[in-house]
């Protein structure tokens, strides 16, 4: 008896699963996706897209936003993705010894933000006929004709120190006294006119009033906080003189040439 052929159903059935259904080639998919990714990310970077659209600068109060963004080397309309954070960063440290940190942050939208951290101003040293701005890490800042800022005291010294702007004073007791000035209020700061550092026995602090203190060394921010509540405490009626702030306490009244003629009031 002769076989009877087989139905189509039947032939379909009895081909290889992997005849029947050819598997996707996995390669070639990943491929194009790359090729797209890659296409995407192209266009990205060519368009206005990635380009700096803001750049906002903080914590700067003396240092010019101009100067920073010059030395930064960050433009509005540069594609943000050419921005080297950390030689920014540190072209900004270098070019300016004012700062004493600096923080530089890109987002995605294009907005940069340069964040600093300004040194504080201690005082304007007098050296000869010119004026230098001193930090209060002791950094010596460009020296001119007059004083650039009233908002801090003059410091004279009977030693005056080679003084080289960009560097740190080579003096114990400028540096020691820069550092104390930050801890004293700003209401006594505004009451100095000039800090002098005497060569031997205290140190001379003469008021905006015409009054002067005189302190130990090296002891400037502990017994000005005290200055305040004893030049209060004075009678309206006496005349300017000298608030020792020495062991003890102590009020002298000038006698001629500005020396003091004696102890008057102690406290």
């Amino acid at each position: 008896m002769q076989p009877t052929p087989p139905t189509i159903a039947e032939t379909y059935t009895a081909k290889p699963p992997e005849d029947r259904k050819r598997r996707p080639n996995w390669k070639a998919l990943l491929f194009i996706v790359i090729f797209f990714l890659l296409v995407l990310v192209a266009g990205f970077l060519q368009s206005p897209l990635s380009a700096v659209s803001r750049i906002d600068v903080t914590g700067n109060n003396l240092v010019r936003y101009e100067a920073i963004l010059t030395t930064s080397g960050v433009e509005k309309g540069m594609s943000f993705w050419k921005i080297d954070t950390d030689r920014a960063e540190e072209a900004i440290l270098t070019a300016f010894p004012l700062v004493e940190s600096v923080n530089i942050q890109v987002t995605w939208t294009g907005e940069v933000t340069i964040a600093l951290a300004e040194k504080v101003l201690a005082g304007t040293l007098v050296n000869g006929t010119s004026f230098c701005t001193v930090l209060s890490d002791g950094t010596v800042l460009a020296c001119g004709a007059k004083p650039e800022n009233d908002t801090v005291p003059l410091i004279s010294m009977d030693n005056l120190p080679a003084i080289e702007p960009g560097r740190k004073a080579p003096s114990p007791d400028l540096l020691e006294l820069v550092k104390q000035v930050p801890e004293v209020e700003r209401t006594v700061l505004d009451t100095i006119s000039e800090i002098r550092v005497t060569a031997e026995g205290p140190w001379r602090i003469f008021m905006r009033d015409k009054f002067e203190a005189r302190i130990p060394p090296r002891l400037f921010a502990d017994k000005m906080k005290g200055y305040l509540k004893f030049r209060n405490a004075l009678d309206a009626s006496k005349p300017p003189g000298i608030i020792n702030l020495l062991e003890s306490n102590y009020y002298e009244a000038y006698k001629g040439g500005g020396e003091p003629a004696g102890k008057e009031e102690s406290e």
